[in-house]
């Protein structure tokens, strides 16, 4: 009786230690894009995202890691307008900034977003970063800008986020409409996200008077070094 008992027992520790071989390799590095959960050694391979996204600088959209394909960016507006803004800078050079605006109504709401999820996962410890300044200090420009990052977008295609981080409010009463001011806001404050899954780069939401705004540039993602 008890040979039929060990022996079943004996079969399944041997089960047991096959499937954990210790020469098992992969990516060991946890924040790794191609982390291997199962790898007991580092084979080397580990694949990591650039140190900076850029979604948009002077008049151009970006992608993530440089892939303009895969790792495209969209801005979907929802409420309000927006407008590629030119600026002589001198007789050779025009800059070029995105405005987001009320247009005919009172509120803004639009948001960049991936064409595929990504793992951020080593941006946890960044920051979304860009410049911004008002288009009338006068005359009923946005006293806020509700920001915020997203998991995914709705699966049927409507303007509501899925899994959206709460919002950071951003005063602009340091604003002015002459000169940008830089905006820099730690992922860790957008709370109730799940880094691995990343779609919704940046949204940005307010309220203001008819035909008034902000103007961004240099928007994206830096993976601060903290070591």
């Amino acid at each position: 009786m008890q040979l039929k008992i060990y022996i079943p027992i004996f079969a399944l520790l041997l089960l047991t230690s096959c499937n954990k071989d210790p020469k098992q390799e992969g990516c060991t590095d946890p924040i790794a894009v191609n982390y291997d959960a199962s790898a007991l050694k580092d084979d080397g391979t580990c694949q990591f995202n650039q140190a900076e996204q850029m979604i948009w600088q002077a008049g151009l959209v970006g992608g993530w890691n440089g892939d303009l394909v895969e790792g495209a960016y969209s801005l979907n507006v929802c409420e309000g307008i927006t407008e590629v803004m030119e600026e002589a800078r001198d007789s050779a050079t025009v800059a070029e900034t995105l405005y987001l605006g009320t247009g005919g109504g009172f509120t803004h709401r639009s948001y960049f977003t991936l064409i595929n999820e990504q793992d951020a996962r080593d941006f946890a410890e960044g920051s979304l970063q860009f410049d911004a300044r008002v288009t009338d200090t006068e005359d009923g420009s946005p006293d806020f800008i509700k920001v915020f990052i997203s998991g995914k977008v709705a699966a049927n295609g409507g303007c509501e986020p899925y899994r959206r981080s709460e919002y950071v409010n951003i005063s602009t009463h340091s604003f002015n409409d002459s000169t940008f001011t830089p905006v820099n806001i730690t992922i860790r404050e957008f709370e109730q996200i799940m880094m691995a899954r990343v779609q919704v780069v940046c949204g940005m939401e307010f309220e203001g008077e008819r035909s008034t705004g902000v103007e961004i540039d240099n928007l994206r993602w830096v993976a601060n070094d903290l070591d």
